[in-house]
């Protein structure tokens, strides 16, 4: 099973949870509030100063996930801490000044904790909810301040309040974290068989655009040399700070993957024109161009129900606008600068880079120098000057990746050949 598939998961499912605790915790202030209401109205009876210090308190514990969630955001991974905590103190207060009698509160921090599908916050929660009641209780006992008055003595409250209480929220952890175990083995399974799934896909796919490259005499070492090009160059952005705004971990990880299908559209190109060894006609290299635009209506035609929109749209852009330049001069819409979809200008320096780099049935492989010569020349003009600082920036790196693919592709290629004889 992947854990990195499995993490994400989680994540998710955490910044779900924090929202939910956060309604969760908000309804409660509701409910508390209105309680605190019908005390002042005389309905009820508790001491109206113990009540309105429990509500004051109680109140800012039980409002500051919700603040939390909009100043810092629900990804935070301290956030589930913090809201068991403010749950468990929110206990705190209940319990050592309001009543004993309300078991279920008790529950309120586990029940919290067990949103996030945690066994270890689940637990930690437990240990600290249970030293939460039972300190409440005794707090309320000494001080005076409980309302209930069914255990005047300390043997009574130790038989009929703190031991029945503590049983009762002992066996509730119990359950939840049981349900905690089942949800993780669960979710567990599903990260494995969405893992299978992904992986099978990406085959089918990298075999589909390999049959393509394929029919213009190439090995196939293209997709994969300007997928690792491409996942290089988004990282080092990444580090260099670049487009926070877009440049997730999601988003690296997504461009890795639709990278193959960015000439997926030459399936549509006659091999006459694709394989032709010399210059292309002007008629002949519109043709060409139009696999852009047969790219892109492919992607949205074949994968409209596969996968999620967002990887769907990355791998459209990539395929239709690879070719757009940063000046407004390429195609298929001439675009220019920021109109660009980022993945598609990070295409566009891999698919130049390895273009160049490679022997072509209408011309030989150029030296590294000149092709960093080319994407250097290129900046602000063919490409994001951003993106092609970033790529010369990791020339060394990118030369050894080349080296790396170059031997797996022949080494592929040597084990065909010799099937081949075999057969």
């Amino acid at each position: 099973m992947s854990n990195v598939t499995l993490s994400k998961i989680i994540c998710k499912n955490e910044e779900e949870a924090n929202r939910t605790a956060a309604n969760v915790m908000l309804t409660t202030f509701v409910l508390f509030t209105l309680i605190y209401i019908l005390n002042v109205l005389g309905i009820f009876v508790i001491d109206k100063p113990v009540m309105t210090a429990a509500y004051l308190i109680g109140a800012v514990f039980l409002l500051l996930p919700a603040f939390l969630n909009g100043l810092c955001g629900t990804s935070a991974k301290c956030l589930k801490y913090l809201y068991v905590l403010f749950a468990d103190l929110f206990l705190l207060v209940i319990t050592s000044t309001l009543t004993y009698h309300v078991v279920v509160i008790y529950a309120y921090p586990i029940a919290i904790a067990g949103l996030y599908f945690s066994q270890k916050l689940t637990k930690i929660s437990t240990a600290v909810t249970l030293a939460v009641t039972v300190s409440g209780q005794f707090i309320a006992f000494f001080t005076g301040r409980n309302n209930d008055k069914n255990f005047l003595t300390l043997d009574r409250l130790l038989l009929f309040s703190v031991l029945p209480r503590f049983l009762t929220l002992l066996s509730l952890a119990a359950l939840f974290l049981l349900l905690t175990k089942r949800t993780s083995k669960l979710l567990s399974e599903d990260a494995d068989n969405y893992e299978h799934l992904v992986c099978h896909n990406q085959e089918m796919i990298c075999g589909f655009a390999t049959i393509v490259e394929n029919r213009d005499e190439n090995t196939g070492g293209h997709i994969k040399r300007t997928s690792v090009y491409a996942e290089l160059l988004a990282r080092e952005l990444q580090q260099r700070g670049k487009y926070t705004d877009i440049l997730t971990d999601e988003f690296i990880e997504c461009l890795a993957t639709v990278a193959p299908l960015h000439d997926i559209g030459k399936v549509a190109v006659p091999d006459n024109i694709l394989c032709k060894p010399g210059k292309l006609t002007d008629e002949e290299f519109e043709i060409m161009k139009s696999h852009s635009v047969k790219g892109g209506k492919i992607i949205r035609e074949v994968f409209i129900h596969s996968y999620d929109e967002y990887y769907r749209e990355m791998a459209y852009d990539v395929a239709r606008y690879h070719h757009e330049k940063w000046n407004g001069k390429g195609y298929p819409e001439g675009l220019s600068g920021n109109d660009i979809p980022l993945a598609a200008r990070i295409m566009s320096v891999a698919d130049v880079f390895d273009a160049v780099s490679e022997k072509r049935c209408y011309r030989d492989a150029m030296p590294m120098e000149k092709c960093f010569e080319i994407i250097s020349e290129g900046s602000g003009r063919d490409f994001d000057p951003i993106l092609a600082e970033a790529f010369l920036n990791i020339r060394e790196i990118v030369i050894e990746a080349r080296e790396n693919s170059m031997v797996i592709v022949n080494n592929s290629a040597g084990k065909v050949e010799e099937l081949s004889k075999k057969d």
